[in-house]
């Protein structure tokens, strides 16, 4: 009887001991800051290219959050992840001041891609429909004045 307890005791702490993968991983993280060399160091695709999702090397799940990266450039761009893929409104900022917006819905364009020029005019609009070009407005259509 006592060396049941004692064989029961040693399994129980061994079962204990042992931990799952989750537990010592680094808590994923929703949303980063940084630049393009540590978002290489941090980050990384995996899968068949088309289908690729991001992770967080040190994460067995694919990363959901926002992204925001500095390019070598001075780009800035804001990007929005769910479950690896773009999701939501994505907006790049360049350096000298010009600006583009994009809708993405499950890693897919969908909704319009609008790009403005340095003092905030609006210089395009696409539309796009599950990832297919629907229509390109002028910009003389999409803020009613005519281009220089």
């Amino acid at each position: 009887m006592r060396y049941r307890g004692i064989v029961y005791s040693i399994v129980s702490l061994f079962v204990s001991s042992c931990g799952s993968d989750t537990e010592t991983q680094p808590e994923p993280k929703s949303e980063w800051k940084g630049d393009t060399s540590a978002f290489t160091e941090n980050f990384e695709f995996r899968g068949a290219e088309a289908d690729s999702l991001l992770y967080e090397k040190s994460q067995k799940i694919p990363f959901s959050g926002t992204l925001e990266r500095k390019q070598v450039n001075g780009d800035l761009s804001k990007e929005h992840y769910s479950k690896g893929v773009k999701h939501g409104l994505q907006v790049k900022h360049s350096l000298s001041g010009a600006r583009s917006e994009a809708t993405f819905v499950e890693g897919v364009l969908h909704g319009d891609v609008v790009t403005y020029d340095r003092q905030g005019r609006e210089r395009t609009r696409m539309h796009y429909v599950r990832g297919t070009l629907a229509r390109l407005l002028p910009s003389s259509e999409t803020n009613g004045s005519k281009t220089d």
